[in-house]
């Protein structure tokens, strides 16, 4: 069972306030569009306060966030995750509960889940590759994929950015091993060109 995705409201709040996320929209015309139905997200790894950000920035829709197995464990942190709609995935052993889970949550519950496919975190722009769990899951979901670039690492007082794109659906559906790989890099490329339309577009918008 997935808990509910609404972050406690005082949290909320205070997420507001101190990292002031801002949603922009590649396509604002195709705006309606984004998370109309059970869609994954795919969004970049800039630190520890990513899942808060993009609750709060698209907190009208429930999205349930992947995160570490082992950040659940940790007092504090642990609590808040539990009680957000995180789903656990252990990223040291081969499990596929968090698969499971997801799908429960994409066709039961028909909410949406958002994953950073990178694991962990790097340096500022400097994208890492992409694990293929999340290749894998797109294919046996057959939903739509929304891509979303988030401009970090989070800074306090600052307005943080985040562009999204309009969904789409991949075209080959195998889960093969070639397939999965040249999907993995579809949404790669697809992370890279929307790092750099935000740079060309909104870099310079207004902290």
């Amino acid at each position: 069972m997935v808990s509910d995705t609404k972050l406690n409201p005082p949290l909320a709040v205070l997420v507001r306030l101190l990292l002031r996320p801002k949603v922009h929209y590649l396509d604002p015309a195709r705006k309606d569009e984004i998370l109309s139905e059970p869609s994954i997200l795919v969004v970049n790894h800039t630190g520890h306060l990513d899942g808060g950000i993009l609750n709060t920035a698209l907190r009208k829709y429930p999205i349930h966030t992947l995160a570490a197995k082992d950040r659940f464990e940790q007092r504090g942190f642990g609590f808040l995750l539990r009680h957000s709609g995180c789903i656990p995935i252990d990223r040291e052993h081969a499990d596929t509960s968090w698969i499971h889970d997801s799908l429960e949550v994409l066709h039961k519950d028909r909410e949406h889940v958002a994953i950073y496919p990178e694991g962990r975190h790097g340096e500022h722009r400097k994208q890492l590759p992409f694990h293929p769990g999340v290749t894998m899951l797109a294919t046996i979901a057959k939903v739509p994929i929304v891509m979303v670039y988030q401009d970090g690492p989070a800074r306090f007082f600052h307005r943080n950015h985040l562009l999204v794109a309009p969904p789409f659906r991949f075209e080959a559906t195998g889960l093969d091993a070639d397939t999965i790989q040249a999907q993995t890099k579809v949404l790669e490329d697809k992370m890279r060109e929307l790092m750099n339309a935000y740079i060309e577009k909104y870099d310079k918008s207004e902290e």
